[in-house]
């Protein structure tokens, strides 16, 4: 799906649909992920004037615990505002030189902006780095393991 961002910001339009994580490329090199995550884009002008995109995404990610490698599901509710550059030194200049530039993300102006593209790196962004359970049924960091030598020397 493709839009014209500027036009899809200055316009005030919304966009909405769900993506499958299973179909996600990216999302699948990095592990296996499964569930299927809710998106909303909402385009609007701010204060500055600055063609903007907000970007919702919030669902279940299923994945497993990298502590006990059972299943588990991770909430996902985030919000992100990305500015609409025109050109790439005003993107440069608002992300990496001026910081009261109030600008979290951004992107240059496209007539066909890849919308599901914009959505995958944002999944990609919002994955768990290491999901574990919070009452987990497998060894925790501060778990003692038994010693083999020690079980060895009550042996003999």
């Amino acid at each position: 799906m493709y839009i014209n961002n500027v036009k899809f910001a200055k316009n005030n339009q919304r966009q909405t649909g769900k993506v499958d994580l299973t179909k996600l490329s990216r999302v699948q090199e990095i592990d296996s992920y499964s569930g299927e995550l809710n998106f909303e884009l909402i385009g609007l002008v701010d204060k500055l004037n600055r063609p903007t995109l907000n970007l919702r995404i919030y669902g279940i990610i299923h994945t497993l615990c990298q502590n006990c490698l059972q299943p588990m599901d991770v909430q996902i509710d985030n919000t992100s505002g990305i500015t609409v550059f025109y050109t790439e030194e005003q993107l440069d200049a608002a992300l990496f030189g001026d910081a009261s530039s109030g600008v979290e993300d951004g992107v240059l102006a496209e007539e066909e902006f890849d919308v599901m593209q914009l959505v995958e790196d944002e999944v990609i962004m919002l994955l768990p780095y290491a999901t574990k359970h919070e009452k987990c049924i497998g060894m925790s960091y501060a778990d003692k393991a038994e010693n083999p030598f020690e079980v060895l020397k009550n042996i003999i």
